[in-house]
Order: structure tokens, then C-alpha cells, then sequence
């Protein structure tokens, strides 16, 4: 299944759990929480860069889990936060997702099947 409103409100129900809503929702100038501006929104609008560590973690493990079945299927690996110098991708900036023949974070560039 892919990303769904049932899965946008897991994931909204999981971040609270660990901060409070003004670190997660965008507040109107009337006082109501938003989890987007709405189109139609003329007041005054902020972006919360600090949900986006939350938003990144989630979705990393999100789609770890959804392709995990595929990769056993396929006798491969999906490893998350993947190093590889011999294409450029280091510690500072490593990607978030990668298919790969091999399991490890460090790989070289003939495991990674794709990023």
C-alpha cells in the first residue's frame, strides 16, 4: 500500500508522541492548528523546518518497510543512510534509501542497484 491520509495521520499521531504540536503544525492567525496551509489561506505563513528531521525519519523507515518484501523476493537489500564515495555520496550527505546486493551502509558502486 502506498502513502495514504490513514498513513499521514500515523505519522502525525507518532511525531506528537514526541513534541509539541506547534513544533509539528503551522498555527493560523485565527489559532488553529494546520497541517497545511490551506490554498486559500491569506493570513500570515511560516515554515516549520522542524518537523522535516521528523518527516525524513519517518518516511525513510516507511519505505525501507514497504520495500523490504521485494528485496527478500528478489535476494537483495534496502539499506537506509548509504555511503558511497566511488559515486560521490559521503557521511555528510549519504541517501536516504538504496536498493543493494550487498548489506551495509558502505557500499561500493557495483552493489547499489538503485538510490
Amino acid at each position: 500500500m502506498l502513502w495514504t491520509q490513514k498513513e499521514e495521520e500515523k505519522f502525525f499521531k507518532k511525531i506528537l508522541e514526541l513534541v509539541p504540536p506547534n513544533k509539528v503544525f503551522y498555527i493560523t492567525d485565527e489559532g488553529k492548528y494546520v497541517a497545511y496551509w490551506p490554498k486559500n489561506y491569506k493570513g500570515r505563513k511560516t515554515t516549520l523546518q522542524s518537523r522535516n528531521t521528523f518527516i525524513g525519519n519517518y518516511t525513510e523507515k516507511w519505505i525501507k518497510e514497504l520495500l523490504e518484501p521485494l528485496a527478500e523476493q528478489l535476494g537483495i537489500y534496502v539499506e537506509t543512510s548509504v555511503i558511497c564515495e566511488g559515486i560521490g555520496i559521503n557521511e555528510r550527505s549519504p541517501v536516504d534509501v538504496a536498493l543493494v546486493s550487498k548489506l551495509g551502509k558502505y557500499q561500493s558502486p557495483e552493489n547499489i542497484l538503485l538510490l
